[in-house]
């Protein structure tokens, strides 16, 4: 990657945040359980919050620079979470955790590229945000996988009579 303009790498964050939002939008319509429901609309709004922060550094930049960004749509796609026919709450899950991983690195490696320290600043606080929210991923998707637990809920005891 070249080094990155502060104005460019805004807006290329603002689309990354608006594909990961729209993805855990549409996995919380499409889910079934309600615990994952729930997680799936909690992640939304995660991302939704993310998109502000880099919404709001965004407007202030433009202010400053007067130039317009360019977003490597490259990029773009290659962070879009990839969603292919009809998908099980786990497939969900996976590629929710697909999507938090590869966010999280873009972050951290567009971090290093940029000048900007405040700037640099949030891009490492949301990376380690994203990493968060993968594992919450994977905290579910081994619930699920191995116990059949979405997070606190037990579809059946455990207990002996």
């Amino acid at each position: 990657m070249l080094k990155m303009k502060v104005v460019d790498a805004l807006a290329l964050a603002l689309e990354v945040e608006k594909t990961e939002l729209k993805f855990y939008l549409e996995m919380a319509r499409i889910a079934k359980e309600e615990k994952a429901r729930k997680m799936f609309l909690f992640l939304a709004s995660e991302e939704a919050e993310h998109w502000r922060i880099f919404e709001e550094k965004l407007i202030n930049e433009l202010l400053k620079s007067c130039e317009r960004p360019r977003i490597d749509e490259e990029i773009v796609k290659k962070l879009t979470p990839k969603v292919e026919g009809e998908l099980s709450e786990i497939k969900a899950v996976e590629i929710g955790m697909e999507q938090e991983k590869a966010t999280w690195e873009f972050y951290e490696k567009l971090a290093e590229e940029i000048r900007d320290e405040d700037v640099r600043k949030t891009l490492r606080e949301l990376a380690k945000v994203e990493e968060s929210h993968y594992e919450l991923l994977k905290a579910q998707y081994d619930s699920v996988a191995k116990t059949g637990i979405w997070m606190d809920y037990q579809d059946f005891s455990l207990e002996v009579d």
